[in-house]
């Protein structure tokens, strides 16, 4: 049957699992902050050999065996000495998240920099104290019987303590502003938890009330650093990916502005109607690429259709005959990334159907086959070889921006198939209700 000591025995050796285990979730964690993570794992470590030693220390009490005499006196001395120690490693992970890496202070002030120093000098003080205490019996003794008795300076061993935790303290509430709620309730969790056990375990002996509410307290420090270390993640993987966006779509249309005004300056003085008609078609084209910048989300597949409209309605007019256009829509609600479509029909054009002397067609089609929407652009223009092209090292870039973009903002997917001589067709596949069947709709090999 378990009594009181057994269930407590239990208890600090469970918690120091935890840590152990929290320890090494965050040394396989690669991608979490360096510095906290560095600074969780010594702070979780050191929580497991409190927690151990303090259970040896309870689990070999009044045992008059030689190795309980040296366990239960290497036990204390342990537990004693790592309760400055993770307070010592403690203030260095608050003031991480306070003041920065490697806790660096501004010259300026010199009210901080003294607390910052105060905290490192009293536990300083209090593991001296703790390795005193080994000699004159001043935290606690051993009697003959191995069994542990408080020393009549038995308090002092709370008060380094509890004097660090309090300059933290102060620090917390004033840089209140720099950390996260969920860091910020860990930390204060950190003081208030065994600053209450300390004033309740000076009058009562008998169970390791401070060491229990460390552990549950690193439990907390330990979720709340996940938590506020993944939300930096998504938060920083957003960022990259709004970013590589911005330059996806930045790098698509400048290139064709000089050539559209060149043919509208020409037909100027050639045919004024039709160079109104074009000077329109590209005010709408640079309206709706100017708007498909700002968009963050997908469109829907009218405005993008409009969009190529334009486009090729410029192109038309200036390669005449050699470009033709056929349009074979079957489905129009649903929605792509911005920029999708108009870079596919713009590779078509540039590097298909314009390398031809006689030039050729853009076949553009969207149906809906089961629970996917097809979108294909297909050109009979001269086509690639893209094993070639891979061992080139080149690419079509706007064919990879749109391949990205297509993958990371509508779960899509994108194929290419290309033969020499023989053209180009590009396949855009668009879930709706789910991917059931994916691999009937898949109609072109994406090797």
């Amino acid at each position: 049957m378990f009594n009181r000591q057994s269930i407590h025995i239990a208890m600090l050796l469970w918690g120091a699992i935890f840590s152990s285990l929290a320890a090494l979730c965050m040394f396989m964690s690669k991608n979490f902050n360096r510095e906290k993570r560095k600074r969780m794992i010594w702070m979780q470590l050191s929580c497991a050999v409190l927690l151990v030693n303090d259970a040896f220390a309870w689990a070999f009490r009044g045992d008059v065996g030689v190795w309980s005499y040296v366990i239960v006196r290497v036990s204390n001395f342990f537990v004693f000495l790592f309760m400055d120690i993770l307070v010592f490693l403690f203030h260095g992970y608050a003031c991480c998240y306070l003041f920065g890496e490697n806790s660096k202070i501004e010259k300026n002030e010199k009210d901080r920099l003294i607390r910052v120093k105060m905290v490192f000098v009293f536990e300083i003080i209090g593991s001296l104290f703790v390795i005193l205490s080994q000699f004159i019996n001043l935290y606690y003794y051993i009697d003959a019987h191995n069994l542990y008795h408080r020393g009549s300076g038995y308090f002092l061993s709370f008060l380094f303590p509890i004097a660090g935790l309090c300059i933290d303290l102060s620090l917390i509430i004033q840089y209140r502003k720099k950390i996260s709620h969920e860091i910020f309730i860990s930390l204060i969790s950190y003081i208030a938890l065994p600053y209450l056990m300390s004033g309740i375990q000076i009058f009562y002996y008998g169970i390791s009330l401070i060491n229990i509410s460390i552990s549950i307290t690193m439990i907390l420090m330990f979720v709340s650093f996940m938590m506020e270390q993944n939300q930096s993640l998504a938060r920083k993987e957003k960022e990259a990916a709004d970013l590589r966006i911005s330059l996806m779509l930045s790098q698509i249309a400048p290139h064709f502005i000089y050539n559209t005004l060149t043919t509208i300056q020409v037909l100027c003085e050639t045919d004024p109607l039709m160079a109104k008609e074009t000077a329109e078609d590209f005010a709408g084209y640079l309206r709706n690429h100017l708007e498909s910048l700002s968009e963050r989300s997908c469109v829907p597949f009218e405005k993008e259709l409009q969009h190529v409209r334009y486009y090729l309605a410029i192109q038309q007019r200036r390669f005449g005959d050699r470009i033709h256009v056929v349009y074979e829509i079957e489905e129009t609600d649903f929605i792509m990334p911005p920029l999708t479509l108009q870079p596919i029909v713009e590779n078509a054009v540039k590097h298909g159907i314009c390398k031809k002397e006689e030039g050729g067609t853009i076949t553009i089609c969207t149906k809906l086959e089961d629970h996917f929407v097809s979108v294909i652009v297909k050109d009979d223009g001269i086509g690639f070889d893209r094993e070639k092209i891979k061992q080139d090292g080149k690419s079509h870039i706007g064919l990879k921006n749109v391949s990205e973009r297509v993958k990371s903002m509508c779960n899509g997917s994108f194929y290419v198939k290309s033969e020499p001589g023989q053209g180009t067709i590009v396949q855009l596949l668009f879930p709706q209700k789910s991917k059931k069947n994916y691999a009937d709709n898949k109609i072109i090999s994406n090797s």
